[in-house]
């Protein structure tokens, strides 16, 4: 199993944890909130009926003496009425799931308040048939007050028993929610204790494999150092014995006395200024790709630079059938660069258009102003550029492979350079099948009026 996968599939598990863990905690979360719901709604409606057994009690009492001293109808119909409630809310209360002690307080109620009825109805129908009130007064404080204190007694019982289940409810409730409080604060800490260890393990991990790849980097880093500084040595070495081999085939070819001789020397001498033409480029890339690459700018015109490239490649142009124009819409201007570096840029690129132009193809050197830069184009009509290559045609050893054409891949990489080395940018334009346009920017050091140049022209 890799690294990339451990990893993933550790975070992938720490993460199906804690959704696990917040999915309980909320079901749980959601039980005992619903549970203490259903709980002191059944608690507030014992309460409830409780308080209405105390207040029709108090009514049957107050109504009934109240009856007894003024004979008022209505007096009565409340005491039978209130008697019917009462009733109506001790059945009420016996059918709900009641504890034993609430049952048994309840009960308790049913027999006091029907002892207080026992005593209460002789004294009510007495009443009804005219007695004294003062008598029946004074026989319901002798005889019913004791009782109705008795009913008051039980039925203050029956609502302090409901206060004190509701109270313990409360408490068992506050104590539910604080263990699974407890719970999620372990479960947090334990996610954490696993975070932290999955961090520090493939911290652990990751921090050999970067240790590793910094010392295999800077193994690299020295292995090319090394290989650079052996080129530059090499490529430095040979250049005195190129420059002998070219002094003898120009010996040669003087001293010989028939044309194949000094065919013969001519072919030694291409040989020579073909490989000191590599190994130049060999040194150029060195530098820079070891950032000591350097340029001396001096005054450069450009007409006669455009002129130069012209002349060398309109025969090359030719033998290929490929149209070689030119557009210099900056007559007269003048670049501050090294010409031989500028014009290895454009031979660069001139070679690289006309490889890949087909016959009746057009190749175009383009010289226009860019802000403060001369701006160079070299246009073709070739094949382009596919979209994809773009971003790396001037990177070392690139190659437009599906071409077909050799090379060496260090030609753009080496015009970047340049460019770069002079302060310019360099960049191409091109969509595949519709031609490439490599452009550059060479700071301008002046340039005549236009008015000067055109006069010029004509007098020529």
């Amino acid at each position: 199993m890799t690294f990339e996968t451990k990893a993933k599939l550790g975070y992938v598990v720490l993460a199906l944890l804690l959704a696990a863990g917040m999915v309980f905690s909320v079901r749980q979360l959601s039980s005992i909130a619903d549970d203490e719901l259903a709980r002191v709604a059944a608690e507030g409606h014992e309460i409830t009926l409780v308080e209405r057994l105390r207040w029709n009690g108090e009514l049957m009492v107050s109504s009934g003496r109240g009856y007894l001293v003024s004979g008022d109808p209505e007096l009565l119909a409340q005491v039978q009425l209130a008697k019917v409630r009462f009733d109506e809310n001790v059945g009420t209360l016996r059918s709900q799931p009641l504890d034993p002690l609430a049952l048994q307080l309840v009960l308790h109620v049913e027999q006091t308040a029907e002892k207080f009825v026992q005593v209460q109805q002789p004294l009510v129908d007495s009443r009804t048939r005219a007695g004294d009130p003062a008598e029946l007064v004074r026989r319901f404080d002798t005889e019913l007050h004791p009782v109705s204190r008795d009913l008051a007694r039980t039925l203050t019982s029956l609502v302090h028993h409901e206060e004190t289940e509701l109270e313990a409810f409360y408490a068992s409730a506050r104590a539910e929610r604080r263990q699974l409080e407890l719970w999620l604060d372990g479960l947090i800490a334990l996610l954490a204790v696993l975070g932290l260890g999955l961090a520090w393990y493939f911290g652990k991990r990751l921090g050999r494999a970067y240790r590793q790849e910094q010392a295999a980097l800077e193994t690299a880093r020295a292995a090319l150092a090394a290989r650079d500084e052996l080129l530059a040595i090499v490529a430095h070495d040979l250049r005195n014995p190129l420059g002998a081999i070219t002094m003898r085939a120009a010996l040669l070819r003087e001293q010989a006395g028939t044309d194949k001789g000094k065919q013969q020397a001519d072919a030694i001498e291409n040989i020579a200024m073909r490989m000191g033409y590599q190994i130049r480029t060999m040194l150029d890339v060195t530098a820079i790709e070891a950032g000591r690459f350097t340029v001396l700018p001096t005054r450069c015109e450009v007409d006669d630079l455009v002129r130069e490239m012209l002349a060398l490649f309109e025969p090359i142009a030719s033998a290929k059938r490929v149209w070689l124009a030119q557009k210099v819409e900056t007559p007269g201007a003048v670049i501050h660069a090294e010409r031989e570096r500028i014009a290895q840029v454009l031979s660069n690129l001139l070679s690289n258009a006309l490889k890949f132009t087909p016959p009746g193809g057009h190749v175009t050197i383009a010289v226009d102003r860019h802000g403060g830069d001369a701006r160079f184009g070299i246009l073709d009509t070739g094949r382009g550029v596919p979209r994809e290559h773009v971003p790396h045609v001037f990177e070392r050893f690139w190659k437009d492979e599906a071409s077909g054409k050799k090379g060496t891949g260090l030609g753009l990489f080496i015009a970047k350079g340049i460019v770069e080395a002079h302060g310019g940018h360099i960049w191409v334009e091109s969509e595949h099948g519709h031609g490439a346009r490599f452009y550059f920017t060479v700071p301008l050091e002046t340039m005549l009026p236009a008015a000067v140049v055109s006069g010029a022209a004509r007098h020529g």
